[in-house]
């Protein structure tokens, strides 16, 4: 759709505002509005201590739990970070009464020391106790959002299933998850980049049962220290970071669940966790298997556009059956060298397997429309392997409080086999009727980091920390075919590959800063290299990219008044980027070299629950290898994906100035965003034919340039009513927000195809909106939830919008033991994802009807037992100290 050039004004007015904002708090000062409390639990009986007691933040206003932490066997606790504020602490424990006290950390006073906690002796059996059990699962502040279900939210639920119920959270068809309409989200599992799995966070979230979720958080800056560091110095502020912290025990004991469930799409599922912890040893194991037999539906018609002949067309529409089971044991060991020492180490196996049986029915037609051939494919793939993780962390702290030495180590290696045998396949000739392909791969990673923290004099820190990570495997797909004549089938090498790539990554960081909310400052440096090689033996094509950068950061907070903090921060940088590109196929070298200066700065100024920011950033984004690589990947059999040789690095400069205000729970943003950015990588597919047969064929292109323009706002809101007298809660959600977008897309002469004219340069409005609420009384729940996501146009088509909604009430049987709960899926029908693509080469429309209204039940069943202080306690431990949270903090507490 053609529009004209929007006006200057806007872009205007978002620079003039930019000259008052102020920078984004830098992570190194991210606890300067945070307090601490510690203290000590004895028995006031005997002087002994109480050990395992749990400790409680509550919210002064409600009572509502915000944070938890358990004491040590001496009875020793720690509870941190906690946001300035007035709360009530309440420790509790079985045969004692529970103790309250208020606190209220501010600047003046961060530190609250309880002392010794005398607790009284107070008996009481479980059927004396009270069981709210009801508490605010959204916890919101500036920086974060909080998600933190209980384990029976989502019976027979998934991962994936429970991520869409994080505000702002959007994922399309293909699983691809953006927040907030920022396109780059980073995983991490319980701190630490989910690459240490072994797993992507596609392939975890689908096979993680959802009771295994303890939260979900979503942060401003990386959990892990070593990429907060990295994060600190390149300053981009368009990457959200979710952290997927798992269940754990704190107590000696062992707890299991089984969910098995069936729904009308004639769907099998059963899921398994058990937990053992003998401390220091702890087992987890779990288990996810699912027989889908109807789960998808797939129409699409492509009209390949060819100047001066017919327009002919292939309308195909795809079925498939699936299935899928994944096992994971883990065994964690955690040795106390001195109270201040620590030494944690774990090891993880795990094992997979899928498969699928698929039709595929393909009408192809004259440019009168009119049907030509019919092309009725089948095709089967299975696929199994196995993945190891062993993961280790040292931590030692000093009697100098602040100052600290951590080191951790992680491998993974994993590795997998399989086939898919297609009939009827039609790519390099017209009359080949069945292809086998053996498919073998295998990788490893290697991460390892170093930090060291001293703190001085002054409130001044400084820390040192190094870090290197090393990857390799190898993919290889033997093809053998056989046409209708042939009586055996022959090995195809131009079908086939044996790829393998390593990759390094070295970095060295230091910095130095002062620690204070009246006038803090920091300086970051940071030395990497990156380097990554890939070769092909089938086609002989070799790459190696490098790139060696020099990243500082500058920065620094001030505060002149009470409420009012300004926080300034700049990001200069130097890069040297080399890739080089050997075909064997041209004999020939394709090279590429560049020295990239990478400015930045953060301008961000609060005032009470307000925040104002301004952000400025120029970085480069190369291509990996598997972009490059031109390969020939057949596992879709009508649609060909290879790399493309001649992809250069992307450019972009990235202008964003945002206001936030909150008030409790309930989150307004407003925004206005501009892009520029050269050389931009897009997967480009075209359709082609050859005799009788079309496929496509999608590969990477450069586009010359493209400029976006943006005005958002968005809400993010939850509300929470604990309803004492019906011992029950009513928790709601509600996530949406308007986006205006303004995007002109040059093609050039790279990816002059891959950019029609009609959506060159498109404006538009687009909209999404997440509601979710809940009502539970006393053992019974209802819970209703609706999603949707408004139409967009882009550089090469149109995505229509999507709605999804959802009707679920379920029932805790025998004491919270048994779970049963029934749900209604797609309420006014199915959950159609349609889409349209236009460029010069072809036409395509595509729908995808992969859920249409369902009804499903799953059924979980949970089993708790704990020993405590050498004698067997109850199966149910002390609902009101510890059922409420158990280990479930809704805030950022760390283990």
């Amino acid at each position: 759709m053609r529009i004209k050039p929007v006006s200057s004004l806007l872009i205007l007015l978002g620079c003039m505002l930019s000259l008052f904002a102020k920078a984004q708090e830098p992570p190194s000062n991210k606890d300067t509005e945070t307090g601490t409390v510690t203290g000590k639990v004895l028995q006031a009986s005997n002087k002994e201590p109480v050990p395992f007691a749990t400790i409680a933040l509550l919210n002064e206003d409600d009572s509502t739990i915000i944070n938890g932490v358990a004491a040590d066997e001496k009875g020793a606790f720690v509870l941190k970070p906690i946001p300035y504020g007035s709360y009530i602490i309440r420790i509790a424990t079985m045969g004692f009464s529970p103790y309250y006290t208020k606190i209220k950390p501010s600047s003046e006073r961060p530190l609250w020391d309880l002392g010794t906690v005398m607790m009284q002796s107070g008996a009481r059996t479980l059927k004396e106790v009270t069981i709210t059990g009801q508490k605010q699962m959204f916890t919101m502040n500036k920086d974060s959002i909080v998600f933190s279900p209980d384990e029976n939210f989502l019976p027979g639920g998934t991962g994936m299933e429970l991520l869409e119920y994080v505000p702002g959270i959007t994922i399309d068809a293909e699983n691809n998850v953006t927040m907030e309409g920022k396109d780059q989200v980073k995983f991490y599992v319980d701190d630490r980049p989910i690459s240490t799995t072994g797993m992507d966070y596609n392939s975890y979230l689908q096979n993680l049962p959802s009771f295994m979720i303890e939260r979900i958080e979503v942060l401003k800056a990386p959990p892990d220290p070593v990429e907060a560091e990295q994060a600190l110095v390149e300053g981009r502020t368009n990457i959200r970071y979710i952290n997927i912290v798992t269940r754990k025990i704190q107590f000696r004991g062992y707890s299991a669940a089984f969910t098995a469930g069936v729904d009308t799409r004639r769907n099998l599922r059963g899921k398994m966790r058990y937990n053992l912890n003998l401390a220091p040893f702890q087992v987890t194991y779990f288990n996810n298997g699912e027989y889908n037999s109807d789960s998808s539906y797939l129409s699409r018609t492509y009209f390949p556009q060819t100047a001066g002949a017919d327009t002919s067309y292939l309308e195909q529409k795809n079925f498939r059956t699936n299935y899928n089971f994944n096992h994971n044991l883990n065994g964690r060991y955690e040795l106390k060298i001195t109270e201040k020492e620590k030494l944690r180490g774990s090891v993880t196996l795990g094992w997979t397997g899928d498969g699928s049986d698929g039709e595929n029915n393909s009408i192809f037609s004259d440019y009168a429309q009119k049907p030509t051939r019919t092309i009725n494919q089948e095709n089967k793939n299975r696929r199994n392997g196995y993945r190891a993780v062993t993961d280790w962390n040292y931590m030692k702290e000093y009697d100098v409080p602040g100052k600290k030495l951590e080191a951790g180590f992680n491998f993974v290696k994993s590795n997998g086999n399989g086939y898919g045998n297609n009939d009827y396949f039609y790519l390099m000739t017209e009359d080949t009727s069945l292809q086998r392909t053996n498919r073998r791969n295998g990788n490893w990673n290697m991460r390892s980091n170093f930090q060291f923290r001293n703190v001085l004099e002054g409130s001044k820190y400084y820390n040192l920390s190094t870090s290197i990570e090393m990857n390799g495997g190898h993919n290889e797909a033997l093809a053998n075919r056989k046409n209708v004549n042939d009586e055996e089938l022959l090995f195809a090498p131009r079908l086939s590959t044996n790829y393998t790539n390593f990759n390094q990554n070295y970095a060295v960081n230091a910095s130095f800063g002062k620690r204070s909310r009246e006038l803090g400052y920091n300086f970051t440096s940071r030395l990497g290299y990156v380097g990554a090689q890939s070769e092909e033996d089938y086609a002989g094509n070799r790459f190696n990219n490098e790139t060696y950068e020099i990243r500082t950061s500058m920065g620094m907070n001030y505060s002149p008044l009470k409420d009012h903090m300004v926080n300034v921060r700049f990001n200069p940088g130097i890069q040297f980027f080399n890739q080089m590109a050997v075909l064997d196929s041209m004999r020939s070298r394709v090279p590429f070299k560049y020295t990239n200066f990478s400015p930045g700065i953060n301008l961000q100024y609060d005032y009470k629950d307000q925040q104002l920011t301004f952000t400025f950033n120029r970085n480069i984004d190369r291509p990996n290898p598997d972009q490059l690589n031109p390969f020939i990947n057949t596992a879709d059999t009508l649609n060909i994906r290879m790399g493309n040789p001649n992809l250069r690095p992307a450019f972009t400069k990235d202008y964003r100035l945002e206001y936030l205000i909150q008030y409790k729970s309930h989150q307004l943003k407003a925004g206005l965003e501009m892009q520029d950015a050269g050389d931009i990588i897009s997967r480009y597919t075209s359709v082609e034919q050859v005799g009788n047969t079309i496929y496509t064929t999608s590969t990477w292109v450069n586009l010359a340039s493209r400029k976006d323009r943006n005005a958002y706002i968005t809400l993010n809101s939850h509300l929470f009513k604990a309803l004492q007298n019906n011992k029950g809660a009513f928790n709601a959600n509600i996530s949406g927000g308007l986006r205006y977008y303004n995007t002109i897309t040059d093609g050039g002469e790279d990816g002059k195809d891959a950019v029609s004219e009609q959506f060159a340069h498109v404006e538009g409005v687009t909209s999404h909106l997440t509601v979710w609420a809940a009502y539970r009384i006393r053992v019974f729940s209802v819970s209703v939830n609706g999603r949707y996501n408004g139409p967009r146009y882009y550089a090469q088509g149109r995505r229509e919008g999507r709605f999804h909604s959802g009707l679920k009430g379920q029932v805790n049987l025998f004491q919270r033991k048994m779970n049963i709960a029934f749900s209604v899926e797609n309420l006014f029908g199915s959950s159609v994802r349609n889409s349209y693509e236009l460029t010069n080469a072809y036409e395509q429309y595509s729908n995808a009807r992969r859920n249409v209204r369902y009804l499903s039940l799953n059924i979980t069943y949970n089993i708790r037992k704990f020993t405590k202080l050498g004698q067997k306690g109850p199966k149910e431990f002390d609902e009101e100290g510890r059922e409420d949270f158990g280990d479930e903090r809704g805030g950022r507490g760390r283990r």
